[in-house]
This record gives structure tokens, C-alpha cells and sequence, in this order.
């Protein structure tokens, strides 16, 4: 999985890039990648959050006012949204995956690499050059 963060002015303080848990639904897998990113945020003290992703089925499901509980991803999106809670301010949106190009290559990195990875104030010059084109889908 990758994620980014990125300021109101579009830079980008931070990055990772980390191993999948091996799910086997596509759906499962964004939820947990969602849960970890949220997790990382907490993690460097973020308070004010906008969560973007491309899986418009994970987007609606974390937005809407119920969820369904019968089932592994149901439990996986109530953690998100206990997570979510613990913000002074977030907002979960989709985007297009266009516009999700350097999460992607983040996600794409962590499949070859050995050990989860993390960029803090430092990030790749490859992943920033796709955020730059990603800022343009937005």
C-alpha cells in the first residue's frame, strides 16, 4: 500500500510505502490500506485530515451513516471510523485514479522492497515528479 501526506499548499512532508496483508478482495484490501494510513496519520500527530482514494466503494461505505457488520470489512471500516473520530477534523472524498498516481507507485515500491519504507520531509524525487502530475487531476 501507499500513501502521502500532502499540505494545504500541495507539498509533501511525508510518504510510505508498505506490504499488503495478503487479502484476497480488492474491496478488503483498500480497507485495510485506509485503516493503515489512518493509523500513520495518528501516528505523526496530524489533526486535520482529507482522506483521499480511488475505490469509490470504500469512500461511500466509510461516508455513510451505517455500516454493515456481517462481515470482515464491515469490522475493518468500523476501526476507520473510530479512527477517523480521533481527528480534530477529517474528511474522506474520492478522486479519480488518475489523480492517484503516486499512491499507486508508492504501493507499486513496497511490492519489491524488503521492509516497509517511510520519507518524512525527504520524499523520492520518482514519487514526487507523479505528485506534481497528480496535482493537475485533482
Amino acid at each position: 500500500m501507499g500513501a502521502l501526506a500532502r499540505n494545504h499548499a500541495g507539498e509533501v512532508p511525508a510518504a510510505m510505502a508498505c506490504k499488503g496483508q495478503g487479502a484476497v478482495d480488492a474491496e478488503v484490501a483498500e480497507a485495510c490500506s485506509l485503516r493503515r494510513a489512518l493509523q500513520w496519520a495518528h501516528s505523526l500527530t496530524f489533526r486535520r485530515i482529507v482522506v483521499e482514494s480511488d475505490c469509490a466503494t470504500i469512500v461511500s461505505a466509510i461516508t455513510s451513516e451505517t455500516l454493515k457488520m456481517n462481515s470482515s470489512l464491515g469490522l475493518i471500516l468500523l476501526d476507520c471510523k473510530a479512527l477517523l473520530a480521533s481527528f480534530e477534523s477529517c474528511r474522506v472524498q474520492h478522486v479519480r485514479r488518475v489523480g492517484n498516481a503516486a499512491a499507486h507507485e508508492l504501493a507499486r515500491r513496497a511490492l519489491s522492497a524488503e521492509a516497509d519504507e517511510f520519507w518524512m520531509d525527504v520524499i523520492p524525487a520518482t514519487i514526487m515528479s507523479i505528485v506534481t502530475g497528480d496535482m493537475h487531476h485533482i
